[in-house]
């Protein structure tokens, strides 16, 4: 029998993860499959051991599993397969298929129009759009951050700037600490998250720092949250291992 399980990044902050498990029974309901688990990399339960042990106790014999993460960086190609390994080895003969996460996506793209569209500001040719991710030590985030927002710049037709919290540079703390404002009436901010949390409130508090030193209006978008195009997007990554 065969299960889905996804696998969230998980917080320290509470509403976060009921964020995720939100998020994940929107999902569930496009699905066919009877076995269909959510669990968490690190900060909360349960963990992709436990949600892997559930889905046996469900009787499966097959789990496709998914990261629901929006970009392919360590947690995916190193944290994820360390642990699925290890469930792996204490039921051998369990067949764990493990997914991608969403990546560069066009229904993002679209997504991320729509969060511009919905501050009911316009971008003009004065306004400057920084679009933030978490950032990584590895350079594929960097890279698929970027083309991202080369996407979004063609899709608005306006340029839109790339920047990160931690783990890369440029890091959104400086842009917004050094930016000159003379010729900026608007600063659009796309946090390029899936749900609340830390991070996104870490974005709040850099912009309440610096606003009272500039004349510019600062617009803080939302972030991609529990969205029907998330949930098309990561249903097609799904399918992807059919």
């Amino acid at each position: 029998m065969e299960a889905v399980l996804y696998i969230c990044h998980g917080s320290r902050v509470k509403s976060a993860c009921d964020e995720a498990v939100a998020f994940v029974e929107r999902c569930k309901e496009v699905r066919q499959e009877r076995i269909l688990q959510h669990c968490f990399l690190e900060l909360a339960e349960p963990t992709i051991f436990q949600g892997i042990q559930q889905c046996v106790e469900q009787g499966a014999t097959k789990i496709r599993a998914i990261p629901v993460l929006l970009l392919t960086a360590n947690h995916a190609l190193i944290d994820i397969p360390k642990e699925i390994n290890r469930a792996k080895q204490h039921y051998p003969q369990l067949e764990i298929q493990m997914g991608e996460p969403i990546g560069v996506h066009p229904l993002l793209i679209d997504l991320l129009v729509e969060r511009l569209q919905q501050t009911n500001q316009e971008v003009t040719a004065w306004s400057k759009v920084v679009l933030v991710g978490r950032g990584s030590t590895n350079g594929r985030v960097k890279q698929d951050l970027s083309q991202i927002a080369s996407n979004l710049g063609e899709k608005i037709s306006h340029p839109v700037e790339v920047s990160f919290l931690t783990g890369c540079e440029p890091y959104f703390s400086d842009k917004i600490a050094t930016l000159d404002s003379s010729n900026v009436d608007r600063v659009f901010i796309l946090p390029y998250f899936l749900f609340t949390g830390i991070l996104i409130e870490g974005i709040r508090k850099t912009v309440e720092k610096v606003v009272g030193n500039h004349d510019c209006q600062f617009i803080i978008c939302d972030y991609l949250g529990n969205s029907p195009v998330v949930v098309e997007a990561l249903n097609e990554r799904i399918e992807e291992l059919v």
